[in-house]
C-alpha cells in the first residue's frame, strides 16, 4: 500500500476518532476517570505480556496507578530495546532511519519515528504505530475544531512555522494531515527571517501556526509592512506564551492567538473559547507532583507531570516524567468541557534559574518581553551572575540601559541581594535544531 494511501486511511480513521474525543470531553467527571482506570488496567494487562521491561516494573496484583513505578527519558533510552513491544524494534535501527525521514515516510510500513532534543538537551526518539498515530491526529483536528479550523471550500490555508527537522512531532503531523482537505505550507522556524515573510506573502495564509519567539518576529516584520497577511486565526505553541507577547501578537495580526500544548509523549492540550487550557486527559492520564512526587493540590504549581499514555501501546509510557511547569484549576469550565483545566503553565523547570537561593522563574523575565524595543531575548547564567542577550529592534537607543535596571529591580523585588545583571546586544539569537530560542542557558 503507498505512503499517500496509507495516510488518506489514517486520516480517515481519525476524523471517526474526533467525534469519540468529542464525546468524552463532556462527560461528568466520574465517568472519564473510570474510563482511565477501565484504559489503565488494560495496558497492565497488556504490558505484563508483550513488554520485557514493563514485566519486570510492574508489582505484581499492581492495579491504582500509584503502585506503578515512575519513568525518566533516560531510563526510556536505556531500556528502549526492552520496552517496546514489537520485538522487530531496536534503536539502532530506528537512530539510522531519523537520518533518511523525508515526508510521512513509515518505519516497516507502519511505524512513524521522531525524536527531540527537549529543554534538557537529552535526545530520545519516539515512535507510534498508526493505530496510535490516529490518536495523535485526532488530538490535531479536536484541536482545529475548537478553533474553527473546519474543512471547505475555497480550501482553507493553513501555514506552520514550528520544527526545524523533519521527524518533529509538529512537521510529521503536517505530513500526514496534507491530504488536500486543507492547502497546507509547512516552514521551519531555522528559516530566516526575510525567507519566511517572502514565503508567507506568497501563500496568503488564513491560518498561522508558529512558535510565540517566532510570531513575535513575525509581528515586528507585519507592523513594519514587509509581511503582508490577513489570517482569521493564529495558535502558538511549544514555547511559553506570555501575556505581553499574546497582546503583541493581536495588535500585529488581529486575531487573538490561541495556545496549544503539546509533547511529543503524547499529552495535548488547547485553549477553549473561554480562554481556558485543557489538557486531553481522556488520552492520557496526568499527574502534578511536587519534588518529592507528592501529588500537588490544585492550584498550586508542581515540579513536573507524571503522564501516562493510554492509546501507544507499542511504546508504553507509564508516569513518564515531564518537567512542565503547571498549576491545575479546581473551577468547572463555562465552557462545559469536563477535561482538566490549566491555571497556569509556565514553561520547564530546567529554565527555573537560582540565584543566591532564589528561585527565578523565567516568566520574571516579562519585563523584557513587555519592552516594545525587544525582538526576542536570551538569559546566560553564569554563578551569580546574569547576561541578558537581546535582539532589538533598529533605532532603540539606550535599551540595553533600560532592560539591565528593570531586570536587576525585579530581582531585588524577589528578594535576591545585589543582582549582577548585564545586557549583550545582538543581531539575533540561535534556534536549536527543532528551531527553538533555549530562554535560559548555563554558562559554565
Amino acid at each position: 500500500m503507498g505512503y499517500r494511501l496509507k495516510r488518506l486511511r489514517d486520516f480517515a480513521r481519525s476524523l471517526r476518532a474526533t467525534r469519540e474525543l468529542a464525546e468524552r470531553e463532556r462527560w461528568p467527571r466520574e465517568r472519564l476517570e473510570a474510563f482511565q482506570r477501565d484504559r489503565l488496567a488494560a495496558l497492565i494487562a497488556e504490558l505484563r505480556e508483550r513488554s520485557p521491561y514493563w514485566c519486570e516494573r510492574i508489582p505484581r496484583g499492581a492495579e491504582e496507578l500509584g503502585e506503578l513505578p515512575r519513568m525518566t527519558k533516560a531510563e526510556l533510552m536505556a531500556d528502549f530495546d526492552r520496552l517496546v513491544t514489537d520485538p522487530r524494534l531496536r534503536l539502532e535501527r530506528l537512530l539510522a532511519h531519523l537520518d533518511e525521514v523525508d515526508g510521512d515516510a513509515l518505519y516497516l510500513g507502519e511505524y512513524r519515528v521522531m525524536t527531540t532534543s527537549g529543554s534538557s538537551g537529552r535526545k530520545a526518539v519516539f515512535l507510534y504505530d498508526r493505530a496510535a498515530w490516529v490518536g495523535i491526529l485526532a488530538m490535531f483536528l479536536r484541536r482545529s475544531e475548537w478553533v474553527g479550523l473546519r474543512p471547505g471550500m475555497p480550501r482553507t490555508r493553513v501555514a506552520l512555522v514550528a520544527g526545524g527537522s523533519p521527524t518533529h512531532m509538529s512537521r510529521r503531523g503536517a505530513s500526514t494531515l496534507d491530504v488536500g482537505v486543507h492547502r497546507i505550507l509547512s516552514l521551519s522556524a531555522t528559516q530566516p527571517v526575510p525567507e519566511l515573510v517572502d514565503c508567507l506573502n506568497e501563500f496568503q495564509p488564513d491560518f498561522l501556526n508558529v512558535y510565540p519567539s517566532i510570531g513575535g518576529l513575525l509581528a515586528d516584520e507585519q507592523q513594519a509592512g514587509r509581511l503582508r497577511v490577513g489570517i482569521r486565526g493564529m495558535t502558538a505553541n511549544s514555547e511559553p506564551l506570555t501575556d505581553s507577547l499574546r497582546a503583541r501578537l493581536e495588535r500585529a495580526f488581529g486575531v487573538r492567538p490561541t495556545n496549544f500544548y503539546g509533547t511529543t509523549e503524547g499529552l495535548y492540550g488547547h485553549d477553549c473559547e473561554h480562554g481556558s487550557m485543557h489538557l486531553f486527559d481522556d488520552m492520557c492520564i496526568v499527574e502534578n507532583v511536587d519534588d518529592d512526587f507528592r501529588p500537588v493540590p490544585s492550584g498550586e504549581v508542581g515540579s513536573r507531570l507524571l503522564v501516562t499514555n493510554l492509546f501507544n501501546r507499542v511504546q508504553p509510557l507509564i508516569r513518564f516524567e515531564v518537567t512542565d511547569l503547571v498549576a491545575i484549576e479546581p473551577e468547572p469550565c463555562a465552557c462545559g468541557r469536563t477535561l482538566t483545566r490549566i491555571r497556569s503553565l509556565d514553561g520547564r523547570a530546567e529554565d527555573v534559574l537560582t540565584l543566591d537561593g532564589v528561585a527565578v522563574h523565567p516568566l520574571q523575565f516579562g519585563v523584557v518581553t513587555a519592552d516594545p524595543d525587544v525582538r526576542e531575548f536570551q538569559v546566560v547564567q553564569n554563578g551569580a551572575a546574569l547576561r541578558l542577550r537581546v535582539a532589538l529592534r533598529d533605532g532603540s537607543a539606550g535599551a540595553e540601559e533600560r532592560l539591565g535596571e528593570r531586570v536587576r529591580a525585579r530581582l531585588a523585588e524577589l528578594g535576591v541581594p545585589r543582582p549582577q545583571v548585564s545586557v549583550e546586544r545582538v543581531d539575533a539569537l540561535e534556534r536549536s535544531p527543532a528551531g527553538k530560542v533555549q530562554i535560559v542557558v548555563a554558562e559554565r
